[in-house]
């Protein structure tokens, strides 16, 4: 067994809490544990501006909800693609590297699941 270190029990806090949050089990697949990053990526980057998932964060909120982001019938993985690489006049030019922007728009879509799925 590990031992507990401090940075790994925050690490273990700071997932957990990531699960909980987005409503994933314990038993996370490697689907869910992207997806997780992606919350992780878009909470550290967007959450200023954007509300990134059910609660909104500390910000301002001037960019849509991602859930509404998400609900949009244009919104698909390459459209997500194509917008998050490109220059955009009222958003700043943020650099992801391949694994987070992927991550990124895995968890997007995954908001557009989740919202098809409530009652």
């Amino acid at each position: 067994m590990t031992p507990a270190t401090p940075s790994r029990i925050g690490w273990l806090a700071c997932s957990g809490l990531a699960a909980v949050t987005l409503g994933f089990t314990a038993t996370a697949g490697p689907g869910e544990d992207h997806r997780i990053r992606g919350w992780t990526v878009a909470a550290q980057l967007c959450s200023r501006c954007h509300v990134i998932g059910r609660e909104p964060q500390d910000g301002g909120h001037v960019g849509p909800d991602f859930r509404t982001i998400a609900a949009m019938p244009s919104t698909t993985g390459v459209a997500l693609n194509v917008f998050l690489q490109s220059h955009h006049q009222w958003m700043p030019s943020v650099r992801l590297d391949r694994d987070e922007l992927d991550a990124v728009i895995d968890y997007v879509l995954s908001l557009k699941t989740a919202e098809a799925a409530r009652p």
